[in-house]
């Protein structure tokens, strides 16, 4: 059977990239020479290919530790794609045909979908903004010439800055779309990590990035595109996806759909917007130097729930969030019971940090707080809501 209890936060791909929108069209081809000035103004002006076919071997190695993925993919520029990810016995398949995502865990024998946007970055847009990201960030050292899987590349290296560190993330685009990998040491520390080396493989007549290594800190991140065809042709029934091929139906689906989202510039605001009080916590319950940051509003259409969360941060970027809802999260957290005030909640250490959820009356609250914080700050942030209960 299909089934869908997991959290949304690992199907959805990252859902704010902040970058500019580039338009498929014509490959920039690199003049001759592995001129290092040069060649930073055609990686800063290439286009993505129309599609790309191509095996993406991919490894990630924390503190020695290995772990390796192969991926069959299939990428247009247009938003469409299609990624089969091999596993022992089983796999999954991850099929957009340019306004839905679907989602196949042959391993946990599940299918979910989501809806997408049509105009958000490809997979293959946002390969070449990463290259500008690094271009951005990073000085350019040097610049061969070598081989890649039968291709002739352009091999650079890029010296990041003294102070640059890979804190608790870094976006490598592995899998799916642009992709997050932790570099967390447990459920509760996360390392510090600084990237002492970025190198890039271009392809001498598209500046596709054949490969990509990052390193530094015991970290070492690793992607290469091999049986690479770029503007091949792929056939569109491969960015179709049927149920039954999998030996579901439709009614098997977990449809996931994507919270409408509201920025408010003050508490008042977001109180007249939604059909519940917001809880705002006193400045004194709150960890010295943390101030409100933002108040930002989501509306659940599959779980018609609203909530409001107000974000506050400190100088150093660690945050604290409160959020009160008017339904129970679909994907809570859990954890082991705690009393908030004359309530029962429950408190439990994630990825992240501490979260803290309870009910009281016909609404829901949660306090979210950066592993950084001292503990107990988030029941000494949940009970200063002072709710009758």
């Amino acid at each position: 059977m299909f089934v869908g209890d997991r959290d949304v936060r690992s199907v959805l791909p990252a859902l704010a990239l902040a970058v500019v929108l580039l338009t498929a069209g014509c490959v920039s081809v690199p003049s001759a020479g592995p001129d290092p000035a040069a060649l930073e103004d055609e990686v800063t002006a290439a286009d993505p290919p129309d599609e790309v076919t191509a095996t993406v071997v991919s490894t990630r190695t924390v503190d020695g530790e290995t772990i390796r993925t192969t991926e069959a993919v299939w990428l247009r520029a247009d938003g469409r794609s299609r990624i089969e990810t091999e596993s022992s016995g089983a796999g999954t398949v991850i099929v957009d045909d340019g306004t839905q995502r679907w989602h196949y865990d042959a391993t946990r024998d599940w299918v979910t979908r989501l809806e997408t946007d049509p105009t958000a970055l490809s997979i293959l847009e946002g390969l070449y903004v990463q290259q500008q990201r690094y271009l951005e960030a990073y000085e350019m050292t040097a610049v061969e010439e070598d081989a890649v899987d039968g291709r002739d590349t352009y091999h650079v290296t890029f010296d990041p800055p003294a102070n640059e560190t890979i804190e608790r993330s870094i976006s490598v685009l592995i899998q799916d779309t642009e992709y997050v990998i932790p570099l967390a040491t447990s459920d509760v520390e996360h390392a510090e990590r600084g990237a002492d080396r970025v190198e890039v493989w271009y392809d001498q007549e598209t500046l596709f990035p054949v490969k990509q290594t990052i390193e530094g800190d015991g970290v070492v991140l690793e992607r290469t595109y091999r049986n690479l065809s770029i503007d091949g042709g792929i056939d569109d029934e491969r960015f179709e996806f049927d149920p039954a091929a999998v030996g579901g139906t439709e009614t098997d689906v977990e449809s996931i759909a994507l919270p409408s989202i509201d920025d408010y510039e003050t508490l008042t605001a977001a109180d007249e917007a939604v059909p519940f009080t917001v809880a705002e916590p006193p400045a004194s319950a709150l960890p010295a130097g943390v101030e409100l940051d933002s108040i930002t509003g989501y509306e659940f259409p599959d779980e018609n729930r609203t909530q409001v969360s107000l974000q506050y941060r400190s100088g150093d970027d660690e945050t604290v969030s409160v959020t009160t809802s008017d339904g129970p999260r679909r994907f809570a957290v859990g954890g082991e019971a705690v009393p908030v005030g004359t309530a029962t909640g429950t408190i439990a250490e994630t990825d992240e940090g501490t979260e803290l959820q309870w009910s009281c009356g016909e609404s829901y609250y949660s306090v979210f707080v950066e592993d950084s914080f001292d503990d107990g700050t988030a029941v000494t942030v949940g009970e200063s809501l002072d709710l009758d209960c």
